[in-house]
């Protein structure tokens, strides 16, 4: 092991296999090297988890009660108490801070609740606003509150209303659902939602939206900006942008063809092939995350097994094959995986 290299699981555990260390004694090594938590490490992330918990638990009530007692409120009261959501998530960020737990929390309640205002204005005055509006108006109110908080969960939120925006806008006004979307509107919201990216232009739009996301992020995350050091954002928009691409893929192979669908094209395999190369290589070389590697490489064995089932024979053979294929596949990722893992701490 090199000197000044961060101490991790493997290290400790090769040098205790290779000086025969005793339990008691790897379990000391641990302990030096800081590899377990300690009380006070607990103590901070249970603080940290009730607080959030707690923060979501009252915007769940603030919504289970309007959605319960809509009919008997006035429109005052309805006003008044989201208004007073709004106004306490913002008293609380002020009063705590920005880079207090509590102020961020406070600061993403007021950007949620505002999205819960603008539904309750346009129920109360009939607005007739179409939905993509509302996503997009509440988009544009909580961006400053996303700049000042220079936090992810607000810039999730953002992102998520965006293509929420873009959905909503291409199904209602250019182009409405028909057949197989327009009949997963019965099964539900989430149905609908999932179906809408079968059409490739639509998964375009959104694979270009959140790519150009994430590389504004990872830009500001490689010139050093603190708040942007964080996973949890690449790894969202990540997902977001190879599934809106990988559905239509999928549904391509199924399809065996462009002209069983007009909603298909070629797009959509060159987009999913590019943003796979694309994690791949900037994951794995320029700043490495199993998670978003992980991901990249179950949409390749997607790809390949529906591919597969595309095109064998039947059969209790064939159901054999592709068992062995799909177990060889894992292994394979398994085994790049882990030796990217081992990289990645030897080097850090």
């Amino acid at each position: 092991m090199q000197r000044n290299t961060k101490a991790s699981y493997t290290h400790v555990h090769d040098l205790a296999e290779a000086l025969h260390l005793s339990e008691a004694a790897y379990a000391r090594a641990r302990e030096i090297a800081g590899l377990v938590p300690q009380q006070r490490d607990w103590l901070r992330y249970i603080d940290r988890f009730l607080v959030a918990i707690g923060a979501v638990l009252v915007i769940a009530g603030i919504t289970a009660f309007f959605a319960w007692n809509w009919a008997a409120l006035g429109h005052m009261a309805k006003f008044l108490l989201i208004q007073s959501g709004v106004a306490m998530g913002a008293l609380l960020a002020w009063r705590f801070g920005l880079d207090a737990l509590v102020g961020r929390v406070g600061l993403f309640a007021t950007a949620f609740l505002t999205g819960i205002l603008l539904a309750v204005f346009g129920q109360v005055y009939q607005t007739g606003a179409d939905p993509y509006g509302l996503f997009l108006a509440w988009a544009v109110l909580i961006m400053p509150l996303a700049v000042i908080g220079r936090q992810a969960g607000i810039w999730i939120l953002v992102q998520v209303l965006l293509n929420l925006t873009v959905i909503f806008y291409y199904t209602q006004v250019l182009h409405p659902p028909e057949g197989l979307w327009e009949l997963s509107q019965l099964l539900g919201p989430l149905m609908w939602l999932s179906t809408t990216v079968f059409d490739s232009t639509l998964a375009s739009y959104l694979f270009v939206a959140n790519v150009a996301a994430l590389i504004v992020w990872e830009i500001g995350a490689a010139r050093g900006a603190g708040w942007m050091q964080g996973s949890l954002f690449p790894r969202l928009v990540a997902v977001m942008a190879l599934g809106t691409v990988l559905a239509p893929t999928l549904v391509i192979i199924v399809a065996a063809g462009f002209d069983s669908e007009p909603r298909l094209s070629p797009i959509s395999p060159v987009l999913f092939v590019t943003a796979t190369v694309g994690c791949l290589y900037y994951y794995r070389h320029r700043r490495p995350d199993l998670f978003i590697l992980t991901c990249a490489l179950l949409g390749i064995i997607m790809v390949l097994t529906s591919f597969l089932i595309r095109h064998m024979l039947g059969g209790s053979g064939s159901l054999l094959a592709l068992a062995v294929l799909v177990i060889g596949q894992v292994t394979a990722a398994t085994w790049w995986l882990r030796g990217v893992a081992q990289q990645s701490e030897e080097g850090a």
